[in-house]
């Protein structure tokens, strides 16, 4: 019996049994979309959530700080956080940067960014950083260009919104940013262009009022007298960073070279006896580390937190929901895969009535000389096909189960997220050509085994009794 014979066979016999056959197909349908589309929701959400955070936060970005709990053990000290070790950062591996952020400075509180027309920025926040390493941390202009060699150290680049309040301390008068409060956007600033402005940072002096507080002093400002003058620096802005909602530090932030901001808080102080700020020691409390790509986070906050500090990033906060979605859906996938230990019974049990109804047939094909071999390999290739067609119609079944998920219900799941693409669908359940691959292949694979016993059956039935039987 040639190879060709036999799966010809294999076909007349199932279509001679359409009934028996359809049901043990429909059993392993069901068990095979129901496994395929519980796996096709932990794809989907595990894509949805990476984009849900990755609007949110940069899952590339690890945080050190000094003043987080450490480990099992809060009498922990890790080591300094010094220029050396953020160095040493960059030398692991995936790292693309590292800087240290120091960001406890305010325009308008210590220092002043002013136009000349007498403008002073409004709680826009100076961060210290190491300035050629910006680019590097995925920050994109919407104009200008990042420091580069020769500029000088004042040199610094503004966040897209930076500005959006302004006091004028010639005139007193304040001015804000105008904005859409429905979506929080901004419509116009009120100052349109930094770029094309003269602008000049100054350390500010903090005098007490009639009511014993601390207070702003502006008069310092353009008063050639006032010691705060031999401090007064023109800025150089050469950039405007683009729109980011997952850098919140970004938004309204006054990026600045980190040696540059320290000498404004040591003039700052030199001009407050009576009101000091903390001098910079030469630790830092919060270094950012930028790594290549978010699949090797983990690997680098290992190599972190072997030097002795403890780390953070949006990624492990990602991978805490996609563990508690996974337990949940690998649940679900257990029950599905009952149905398919059913179906695999069902299966077992029909070829076992097959071989029953075939007896004779058996032992005419066994007098004839048919090869032992070709008769078990018959009835496995009809167990096979079987689970073959099985879970063909249930890969079929899975795309139209998807469709439903993703059109009726992909909005409600990631709500439970406060996540929403707009009027857009929403695909939680996303099946990948592996786990097409996975369901024909499992199901096959399943029908052969359910057929393991049935077709070892068929072999020891003796010729002439099977002759015989009626």
């Amino acid at each position: 019996m040639r190879t060709l014979d036999i799966i010809r066979t294999c076909f007349r016999n199932l279509t001679k049994r359409k009934i028996s056959t359809l049901l043990t197909v429909s059993g392993v349908l069901i068990g095979t979309s129901a496994v395929i589309v519980m796996l096709s929701l932990r794809v989907g959400m595990n894509i949805q959530i990476t984009n849900m955070l990755s609007e949110w936060a940069d899952l590339t970005l690890i945080e050190i700080n000094t003043w987080w709990w450490h480990g099992d053990d809060s009498d922990i000290v890790p080591p300094d956080l010094t220029d050396e070790i953020v160095r040493s950062f960059k030398d692991i591996r995936y790292v693309q940067s590292a800087t240290p952020f120091y960001a406890n400075i305010w325009s308008g509180e210590q220092l002043a960014v002013y136009t000349a027309d007498g403008w002073v920025l409004q709680w826009s926040q100076f961060v210290g950083v190491y300035m050629d390493e910006l680019e590097n941390f995925g920050y994109r202009l919407q104009e200008g260009r990042f420091k580069q060699p020769g500029d000088p150290p004042a040199t610094v680049l503004f966040g897209p919104y930076t500005g959006s309040n302004v006091y004028n301390f010639l005139d007193d008068e304040y001015a804000w940013a105008e904005r859409d409060w429905n979506t929080w956007e901004y419509i116009s600033m009120p100052i349109e262009d930094f770029m094309s402005e003269e602008l000049f940072i100054i350390p500010l002096s903090r005098v007490l009022n009639e009511w014993g507080w601390y207070e702003t002093d502006y008069s310092v400002i353009g008063s050639v007298t006032a010691p705060n003058m031999d401090f007064n620096t023109e800025l150089s802005l050469v950039g405007i960073i683009e729109p980011t909602a997952n850098d919140w530090t970004a938004q309204e932030g006054i990026f600045i070279d980190i040696n540059f901001l320290v000498s404004m808080i040591e003039a700052f102080n030199e001009v407050n006896s009576d009101f000091q700020m903390p001098e910079f020691s030469g630790t830092y409390d919060n270094v950012r580390v930028r790594v290549d790509d978010m699949n090797n986070v983990a690997a680098v906050e290992e190599e972190i937190k072997a030097m002795g500090y403890n780390t953070w990033s949006w990624n492990q906060a990602r991978e805490q929901m996609m563990q508690q979605i996974g337990t949940i859906q690998m649940l679900l996938a257990a029950v599905a895969a009952v149905s398919l230990l059913v179906a695999t019974m069902n299966i077992t049990n029909t070829m076992i009535m097959a071989i029953i109804e075939r007896t004779k047939e058996i032992g005419i094909m066994k007098v004839l000389g048919c090869d032992i071999g070709k008769i078990r390999l018959m009835f496995l290739g009809e167990a096979a096909l079987i689970g073959f067609l099985g879970g063909a119609a249930g890969v079929i079944f899975s795309y139209g189960l998807s469709f439903i998920i993703n059109t009726f219900f992909g909005q409600a799941l990631m709500g439970m997220f406060m996540y929403s693409d707009g009027e857009e669908k929403i695909n939680i359940s996303i099946i990948p050509p592996y786990l097409v691959l996975l369901g024909l292949g499992g199901a096959t694979l399943i029908g052969m085994l359910a057929g393991l016993y049935p077709a070892q059956r068929s072999i020891k039935i003796s010729a002439l009794s099977a002759i015989a039987h009626e």
